[in-house]
């Protein structure tokens, strides 16, 4: 087992409940330690294992259970979910809650568990004015994924709709210099950059209080874009204990969209087809779209589109969009720390992402 597989115990009375739990962990790369039918049995595994889980998933009907027997469980770090028996009246015990019933839902609960100090509570969300998130990430670096995100909140502005952009990417951000908002470096939260436009960068320093602002962003945006930067080893990320791998996380829990961003040479197209492959081993709540950025016109372009097609069959997307190449147009809006819409509105790119926005507003 490698150190950054996360792992888990499960102490669920139910066969059909524990089994569910069991294969839903292990088919999305976590280690089940043990399986423990009472309680005792479970507090002798912890006792003599050199491995310290790091979650426990128990049923309040197990043999033996009490609901103050469970502080000595996260007395050693572990981090608790606790599910109410059919039978059991939710004033019964507060801390426990109904079992998940999809593999989506239970992998959902606990994938953000592991991130000590960064657990948090999923706050309760009201569907009909939650902003519609989109996560936009690339299969490799220089895809576009950046521009992209900027313009198309920058266009989502513009047709009235309250957005925010967050710069998720971690190891390059590049929205606070492009757009000349050096302030984003060291604000805490998100800061508005316009009339109904507010932008936002993920720091190592600020990760915590910048996914509790996501969360209450939710209800106080119609979008919010994050730029996620290139994925690579998306199941680790998603299961591993670093800060850089929190939004994403986040993304893959609450997000309604996530957009693949890659362009179709060949080495590009074979980073997309090992993030497709992932993406189909790995649960996430989002919709799946793939960008083909840097597509061109004539008969290159049918060559190109289809090997495209070929690189993504492992998944059946939501959509493949086609982005245009359009260099002169962003080295200028580059230059002039501008969006696309401030710096050439006539230009192709800028009308291709413009109607894009269309679409996902109107």
């Amino acid at each position: 087992m490698s150190k950054s597989q996360p792992t888990a115990i499960t102490a669920i009375h139910r066969a059909d409940h524990e089994s569910f739990a069991a294969s839903t962990l292990f088919s999305q790369g976590w280690s089940v330690l043990h399986r423990a039918l009472e309680w005792d049995s479970l507090i002798e595994f912890l006792d003599t294992s050199t491995i310290t889980p790091d979650v426990l998933l128990c049923s309040t009907d197990l043999v033996g259970f009490e609901s103050a027997l469970i502080e000595q469980v996260k007395a050693r770090g572990i981090k608790v979910f606790l599910f109410r028996s059919e039978n059991q009246k939710l004033d019964q015990d507060p801390l426990a809650i109904a079992m998940p019933t999809t593999a989506l839902e239970l992998i959902g609960l606990v994938r953000g568990s592991i991130r000590s100090p960064m657990v948090r509570e999923t706050p309760r969300e009201n569907p009909k004015n939650r902003a519609k998130v989109l996560g936009i990430t690339s299969a490799h670096c220089t895809a576009g994924s950046t521009t992209l995100a900027i313009n198309l909140a920058s266009e989502l502005n513009t047709t009235g709709k309250r957005t925010l952009l967050v710069d998720a990417h971690s190891h390059a951000p590049a929205v606070a210099i492009l757009l000349g908002e050096q302030g984003l470096q060291n604000a805490r939260g998100y800061q508005q950059v316009g009339a109904g436009f507010w932008a936002m960068e993920i720091t190592q320093s600020n990760t915590v209080e910048s996914i509790a602002a996501l969360d209450v962003a939710l209800q106080e945006f119609d979008f919010i874009i994050i730029d996620l930067g290139a994925t690579h080893d998306f199941a680790q990320q998603l299961s591993g204990r670093r800060w850089s791998g929190e939004t994403l996380v986040w993304a893959a829990s609450s997000a309604d969209e996530l957009w693949v961003v890659a362009k179709s040479d060949l080495l590009s197209l074979e980073r997309l087809r090992k993030l497709s492959q992932e993406l189909l081993r790995n649960s996430i709540k989002p919709a799946i779209s793939f960008v083909h950025s840097h597509s061109k016109s004539g008969r290159r372009s049918s060559v190109a589109d289809e090997s495209f097609s070929i690189a993504t069959r492992a998944l059946t997307p939501t959509k493949i969009l086609k982005v245009p190449l359009d260099s002169r147009s962003i080295a200028a809006a580059e230059k002039s720390q501008e969006t696309l819409y401030q710096s050439n509105e006539r230009s192709l790119l800028r009308k291709r992402i413009q109607e894009i926005a269309g679409e996902m507003s109107g």
